[in-house]
């Protein structure tokens, strides 16, 4: 962290202003969604079981593919800034329609909030990193990252840590309002970076982000194959994680207090990544080694999990918890380095199929093919991730040769 306050001293004063607000918005999205998640799952449990969490996962997606349709639209119309807010509106406005309809006892409304909570934090986490991408230089990425997502994990483990506070104090529904009020905070800070201008970015442009990945589109693909089949093995390790929660967990408000501490640990183990170990390794190592790492990386944590105990939730729980814990930190800021080579409208473009759609699409192909499976083995789901680790890597390599042809 030295190397990052001895940088950031070095830089004007309208830059460090735009950076704390950027700081600010990351933290607030990341502080909101413990408590989005931990309060939709519970309430989605009392309705449902494990057996219809695929099918919800699958039903989610058709909320993301809508609202990247809308935004690839609407961004060159009214800007990104206002397109930020009205994504954070149109959420809060989508969560109170369906605490109403869940509280008219119409169960259909839980799995609108799942749908919901799966959805914004995607596009707003989103939006916010295109933009910073764009702003920031590949330099200033490999140094600010880092500390970026390590506020965005600290917001995630006090976010959880609220959650299951007021898990005891009132019952979940009531935990939506201040989910709400940390996304309106983070509506506040993004909009102050209003003033910033980016080359080829603003709403008179008559190109739309998708459109300008054309010329870049194979390695968009490559990079978009690689994200999907993350979100395989995660997937997987997160219906592991509910098969066994299912049956050890039962009551509503247990369910909401334990996963607020148990998503707590995930950013915990994000923050620890992001703070001590990115800023050693993103100078110390080229990027190509640090991406071929992960999936190694996942592999030797699965077949241990596997190994000691795959029936408990200690075990099962805690192999998720670094998988995800990973995928938050090194995975998502090495992937962020990727995007250097391309234009800084190509650069949102990118963002609409990779991280949201290409991340949503996957999460719900998999998710409807282990619903028609209806798998509950672990040791056969862990088969599965084994075989999307091994095209991961294969991937990895294509897409380090395509960005040479990109460079030259």
């Amino acid at each position: 962290m030295k190397d990052f306050t001895k940088f950031f001293k070095t830089l004007d004063a309208g830059f460090k202003k735009n950076s704390i607000y950027i700081f600010l918005t990351y933290f607030f999205i990341l502080l909101s969604y413990p408590l989005a998640r931990s309060t939709t799952s519970a309430i989605f449990y009392e309705h449902y079981t494990s057996a219809q969490y695929s099918l919800a996962a699958f039903f989610g997606v058709a909320f993301l593919l809508a609202f990247i349709w809308l935004n690839n639209k609407l961004q060159v119309k009214i800007g990104i800034h206002n397109l930020f807010s009205l994504t954070g509106l149109l959420t809060i406005l989508f969560f109170g329609l369906s605490f109403v309809l869940v509280n008219f006892q119409i169960p259909q409304g839980a799995f609108l909030l799942f749908a919901i909570k799966e959805s914004y934090v995607v596009l707003l986490l989103h939006l916010c990193l295109a933009f910073t991408n764009a702003y920031y230089s590949l330099e200033q990425v490999k140094v600010l990252f880092g500390p970026l997502g390590a506020v965005g994990a600290l917001g995630g483990i006090l976010g959880g840590q609220i959650t299951s506070y007021l898990a005891e104090q009132f019952t979940p529904e009531y935990i939506f309002i201040p989910a709400s009020i940390f996304i309106l905070c983070s509506l506040a800070c993004f909009y102050q970076t209003r003033n910033v201008k980016l080359v080829g970015v603003d709403k008179k442009n008559s190109i739309t982000p998708i459109k300008a990945v054309q010329s870049v589109k194979k390695y968009v693909f490559i990079i978009a194959s690689i994200i999907a089949l993350s979100q395989f093995v995660i997937f997987i390790a997160d219906l592991q994680f509910n098969i066994v929660f299912e049956k050890m967990i039962t009551s509503k408000v247990e369910r909401t207090k334990y996963l607020g501490n148990f998503y707590s640990m995930v950013n915990g183990v994000s923050f620890v990544l992001q703070f001590f170990v990115l800023p050693i390794i993103l100078t110390q190592f080229r990027v190509k080694t640090i991406f071929l790492f992960i999936p190694v990386f996942y592999i030797i944590l699965i077949l241990a999990g596997v190994s000691i105990g795959s029936g408990s939730l200690f075990i099962i729980g805690g192999v998720f918890i670094f998988l995800k814990g990973t995928d938050y930190s090194i995975f998502n800021t090495v992937k962020e380095v990727m995007y250097s080579p391309l234009l800084s409208l190509q650069k949102f473009g990118a963002k609409y199929l990779t991280d949201m759609f290409s991340y949503r699409t996957a999460k719900a192909f998999i998710a409807f093919i282990m619903a028609i499976l209806a798998i509950t083995d672990i040791r056969i789901l862990t088969v599965l991730q084994l075989i999307f680790i091994g095209l991961w890597i294969w991937l990895i390599y294509l897409a380090f040769k395509e960005q040479e042809t990109i460079n030259k």
